[in-house]
């Protein structure tokens, strides 16, 4: 049985929807998955198990990069094709694939609904994380558990061995979209916190090449653009605690079964929250879009509970 999940973008999206990919090696043992998605994101879903073929879509190229990758996807003939991304120009490549089944995710937007069927369309405001798995239940009328199968290469840590001691905390401050980022004093209170209770410990902060250099601590090892996303993974993976904002390295190193403290702002905490993993989160309740009202000491409180 050949499958087709669709599935671009983002970063922490596509964490979300890989145990789409578990539940349904589950349902069809032996079927061979494959994967759409954007160029930069091409090696997210390869630290899956349960991912077989990963087809690139280079949205650079445009319009080009789109008819590239509706030749790769309809060079292959699917059984099912799943839609979990819901936009329009997603759809267009499930309803162009070759497949007897095509189906999307509740929440389709754009209109793409009305080019493939959109499951249990009741369920578009359910966690992320549940809601990809909607499409599976549709298929086989059962509810899976979320699971993830995902993978880190420890060898890729070694260049870092030297800069981080052998327990070190990440920060992963930087997150797309207004509201969404703690202010970075707020994150340099927090790091002399944990040096004044933890002395000896090392902080790593996490970001890309862009981020370089934003996070001015002195104390603190920047490797912001130093890790592609399999390295990213290893330091993950690696690190004992992880703290930053709703952003899609964060999503990574909670599945990744490091303990995590999510600083919510502006993100629909209900649709966005991790599922897997052992995490914690912290929100300003009475306004979620104000992030700064949560302290370094409200997050440091957190931090002393998981070292304990």
């Amino acid at each position: 049985m050949k499958i087709l999940i669709i599935k671009p973008s983002s970063f922490g999206d596509i964490v979300q929807a890989l145990p789409c990919a578990n539940a349904l090696k589950k349902a069809y043992p032996g079927c061979f998955i494959s994967w759409v998605v954007f160029k930069q994101w091409a090696d997210l879903p390869k630290l899956s198990d349960d991912v077989d073929e990963v087809i690139l879509w280079d949205r650079k190229k445009g319009v080009n990069g789109f008819f590239e990758t509706l030749g790769a996807v309809r060079s292959e003939e699917f059984d099912v094709v799943i839609d979990l991304q819901g936009l329009l120009r997603s759809a267009l490549l499930a309803r162009f694939a070759k497949a007897r089944i095509k189906i999307g995710v509740p929440g389709m937007k754009e209109f793409s609904n009305l080019l493939i069927k959109e499951v249990y369309p009741e369920n578009a405001s359910m966690n992320a994380t549940l809601r990809n798995l909607e499409p599976v239940r549709f298929l086989t009328k059962t509810a899976y558990k979320p699971e993830i199968n995902i993978r880190h290469d420890a060898n890729l840590f070694k260049p870092f061995e030297d800069r981080l001691s052998p327990e070190f905390i990440s920060f992963i401050p930087f997150a797309r979209g207004k509201g969404k980022n703690w202010d970075l004093q707020n994150y340099y209170e927090l790091a002399d916190k944990i040096f004044e209770k933890y002395p000896g410990i090392k902080i790593a902060v996490l970001g890309s090449s862009g981020d370089a250099g934003k996070f001015k601590h002195d104390d603190v090892v920047d490797l912001c653009g130093a890790t592609d996303i399999p390295a990213l993974a290893a330091v993950l993976a690696k690190n004992s605690l992880a703290v930053g904002s709703d952003t899609g390295p964060m999503h990574l190193a909670c599945v990744l079964g490091t303990s995590s403290i999510f600083i919510f702002g502006n993100s629909d905490i209900n649709e966005t929250a991790p599922y897997i993993g052992n995490f914690s989160l912290l929100i300003n309740k009475e306004n979620p879009s104000d992030i700064n009202k949560i302290t370094a000491a409200e997050v440091f409180e957190k931090i002393e509970k998981w070292k304990k």
